[in-house]
């Protein structure tokens, strides 16, 4: 008898492919869910010894406030994609790219993405959790995302890629937003990527507004022939589409008892996602059958 492999889309984030987000990672055995407060024996096997001292002495406990939380992933993801937002447009309306040159913009270009790896790579071997790490990271992130996409839009059509990056930072806060309010569930799939995406397309219309006076009409694509806007589009979809990809390995870190100190690097996982989603895009395309998406 024949089977079929059907090829579904995984995640490869490399911060949250670690085990610590697996079922191996986790604290959680017979204990389930919990309450808060309750403690719990950390192995099976080991849960009832402190009632029967033949078998030696019980495991220590511990306790559900022990575990990380998507309560405590959430602001920290926000706070991180905050930063990274903040320094993409710091970018486009602060620094000189133009007046610099070409040349110049891409060494720029080259010195943030060689930090943006280096912080990858240690936070990937070393996996402390650290805010400073995590928000240095979100910076070079966004000056990375900035000067990239104006001096390659410099070259195709102003603002092109400019609206893509806000596109994209715009689903990615919906995404957050969505998963705040408990739209993101297993049973709703579609709603949640509805949601998400409308979402995205109103925070990308107001920071479109806000950042009009600051940039003009050209440098933020919405003109000629309205391109700039169909890119942000893609951006929304691309947002709306994999960050939720991402945060479901966060809902399994959590499932599986994470501790709660993986609440940093989780927000750090989950900013990379804004790099991360061209490298998903680009194995969409190797796979087939795969309806996977969340």
């Amino acid at each position: 008898m024949a089977f079929v492999e059907q090829r579904t889309l995984k995640s490869s984030n490399p911060i949250l492919s670690r085990p610590q987000f697996g079922r191996r990672g986790g604290q959680k055995t017979a204990a389930g869910d919990p309450r808060s407060g309750v403690a719990v024996v950390r192995d099976r096997f080991g849960a009832g010894n402190d009632l029967d001292p033949g078998h030696g002495p019980a495991p220590l406990p511990f306790f559900v406030g022990d575990l990380m939380t998507m309560g405590a992933v959430l602001p920290r993801a926000a706070a991180s994609l905050g930063v990274t937002a903040l320094a993409a447009v710091l970018t486009w309306t602060v620094l000189p790219l133009q007046g610099i040159g070409t040349l110049a913009s891409y060494g720029i270009v080259l010195a943030a993405a060689a930090l943006t790896a280096a912080l990858v790579v240690t936070q990937y071997r070393r996996n402390l959790p650290s805010p400073t790490r995590t928000l240095l990271f979100a910076a070079c992130q966004g000056l990375f995302l900035g000067t990239l996409s104006a001096t390659a839009s410099s070259h195709l059509s102003p603002g092109l890629f400019v609206q893509t990056v806000l596109g994209t930072i715009a689903a990615s806060a919906g995404v957050l937003i969505a998963s705040g309010l408990h739209w993101i569930r297993a049973s709703r799939r579609g709603y949640a990527f509805v949601g998400a995406a409308l979402l995205g397309l109103a925070l990308l219309a107001l920071a479109d507004l806000l950042l009009l006076p600051l940039m003009g009409a050209d440098a933020l694509g919405l003109h000629p022939f309205g391109l700039g806007l169909f890119m942000a589009l893609v951006g929304v979809v691309l947002g709306a589409s994999f960050l939720p990809l991402h945060l479901r390995q966060v809902e399994d870190g959590i499932t599986y008892g994470a501790s709660r100190p993986q609440s940093w690097p989780a927000a750090f996982g989950l900013t990379l996602t804004l790099v991360w989603l061209y490298v998903e895009t680009l194995r969409l395309f190797t796979l087939y059958e795969g309806d996977d998406f969340y």
